[in-house]
C-alpha cells in the first residue's frame, strides 16, 4: 500500500499536493478532535472532580446523619434499657408484693381455716353431746311414760272392776227394788180390788134398800 502511494507521488506531483494537503487537513481535524477530546476529558475530570467532592461531602453529610441517628438510637436504646430495667424493677417488686400478699392471705386462709376446723369440731362435740343428752332424756322420758301408762293401765284395770261393781251392785240393787215394787204394786192392787169389793158390796146394799 506504501509503495503505491509512493509511486503515484513520483509520478503525479498533484497528487502529492492533493495527499499533503489532505493529510494536513487530517492532521488539523484530528487535532480539534483531539482538541475537543482534551478539552471534554478536561471538563469531565472537573465533573468527576465535583462529583467526587459533591459525593464526598454527601457522603460526609451522610455519616454524620447517621452518626447523629446512630447516637440519637443509641440514646434511645439507652432510654429503653433504662426503662426496662425499670419495669423489670417494678415488676419483680409487685411479683415480690404479690408473693407476700398471696402468702399473707394464704396464711389468713389457713388460719380460717383452722379456726372453722376448730368450730366444726366444736359443733360436733356439742351435737353429739347434745343427743346422748337427747337420747339419755328420752329414754328417761320413755320410763316414766312406760311407767305412767302402766300406773294408768292399773288405774283403769280398777276402775273397770270398781265400774263392773257398781253396776252389779246397782243390778243387785234394782232387782230388789224391783221386787219391792212388785210386792208393794200387788199389795195395793189386792188393796185396791178389796176397797173396790167394798164399794159394791155397800153400792148393793143401797140397791137392795
Amino acid at each position: 500500500m506504501g509503495s503505491i502511494i509512493e509511486d503515484l507521488k513520483k509520478s503525479k506531483p498533484e497528487f502529492r499536493s492533493e495527499l499533503d494537503s489532505y493529510i494536513q487537513q487530517v492532521k488539523l481535524e484530528n487535532n480539534e478532535e483531539l482538541t475537543n477530546l482534551h478539552s471534554t476529558i478536561s471538563s469531565l475530570r472537573e465533573q468527576l472532580e465535583s462529583s467526587k467532592f459533591n459525593t464526598q461531602d454527601l457522603v460526609q453529610q451522610a455519616i454524620f446523619n447517621k452518626s447523629d441517628e446512630i447516637n440519637q438510637l443509641k440514646s434511645t436504646i439507652s432510654e429503653l434499657r433504662l426503662q426496662l430495667e425499670k419495669l423489670k424493677f417494678e415488676k419483680k417488686e409487685a411479683v415480690q408484693k404479690q408473693i407476700q400478699s398471696s402468702h399473707d392471705e394464704i396464711k389468713q386462709l389457713k388460719s380460717a381455716c383452722a379456726q372453722l376446723r376448730n368450730e366444726l369440731e366444736n359443733l360436733k362435740f356439742e351435737k353429739k353431746e347434745a343427743v346422748q343428752e337427747a337420747i339419755v332424756n328420752a329414754s328417761q322420758e320413755i320410763k316414766d311414760l312406760k311407767l305412767s301408762v302402766s300406773e294408768l293401765r292399773d288405774e283403769l284395770e280398777n276402775l273397770k272392776f270398781e265400774k263392773q261393781k257398781e253396776v252389779q251392785e246397782t243390778i243387785l240393787s234394782s232387782s230388789d227394788e224391783i221386787k219391792q215394787l212388785k210386792s208393794s204394786a200387788q199389795t195395793l192392787r189386792d188393796e185396791l180390788d178389796k176397797v173396790i169389793l167394798n164399794y159394791e158390796k155397800k153400792i148393793k146394799k143401797y140397791e137392795n134398800k
